[in-house]
Order: C-alpha cells, then sequence, then structure tokens
C-alpha cells in the first residue's frame, strides 16, 4: 500500500493527516473488549479523532454500503455454487455478516474520517508554526 493514500489509511489503521499513529487502540479487529476503541487524537500529529458529538453516525451509512456490497457479493458466490437457494443464502450470509462485523465497523470510521481528513505530508511544518 502507497502512502499518502485512502486505501494506505483505511486499511492500516492511520491517521488520515499523517498515516503515522494509529487510529484505532489495537490492531487486532477481533479483539472484542477493544475493537471499538479509539485514540482521542493521532499519537503523532495530535489530530482530533473526535471531531463532534455524533461525528461518526454518517459511518453507519458507510457500513450499510458495504453490508449491501457484501450481500450482492455472497449472492453472486452462492448463485454460482448452489444456484438460487434462498435459505442457503440467508444463512450462511447471516454467519458471513456477523463474522465481518469487528471489520466493517472499523473500515466504516476510517473510511468517514478520510472523507473529511486529507493527507498532508508537510504537517510538521505546520504543526510547527
Amino acid at each position: 500500500m502507497l502512502k499518502g493514500t485512502k486505501v494506505y489509511s483505511v486499511f492500516g489503521n492511520k491517521c488520515p493527516k499523517c498515516q503515522e499513529g494509529d487510529f484505532f487502540i489495537t490492531q487486532n479487529p477481533y479483539n472484542l473488549k477493544k475493537f471499538d476503541k479509539m485514540h482521542e487524537a493521532c499519537s503523532v500529529c495530535e489530530e482530533n479523532f473526535e471531531k463532534e458529538p455524533g461525528f461518526y453516525q454518517g459511518a453507519m451509512y458507510v457500513n450499510y454500503a458495504l453490508s449491501v456490497a457484501a450481500g450482492v457479493g455472497w449472492f453472486i458466490i452462492i448463485y454460482l455454487l448452489y444456484g438460487f437457494d434462498p435459505f442457503i443464502f440467508v444463512i450462511s450470509f447471516s454467519i458471513v455478516l456477523v463474522m465481518l462485523l469487528p471489520l466493517m465497523f472499523r473500515i466504516g470510521r476510517l473510511l468517514w474520517i478520510n472523507f473529511f481528513v486529507k493527507y498532508n505530508k508537510d504537517w510538521k511544518q505546520i504543526n510547527k508554526n
């Protein structure tokens, strides 16, 4: 992944501004006690991750879009493997969705903050002034 891109920030769990500090406290999204815990600010560039109350409510729409995309993809896979069987699709997709929930939660929040915070390679000079 190339530093300076949104993909690097989202999939690397990095601050969207400096792309050096971590966004979530733990790297493991399946640590269910801490999968949703975020730093209040970046430990490197001090970018505030808690913009305002309710800021991350918009991430629910991103999660919804990710769920729909996963559902369509899973439907195609099930259709190609088993034909059209709604029972197999619903049961298997429910299991897949529950397994992907912590990962999609994180990706949704990281995508949401990356919509509003841009990477700045000169963040060190700006913070000095």
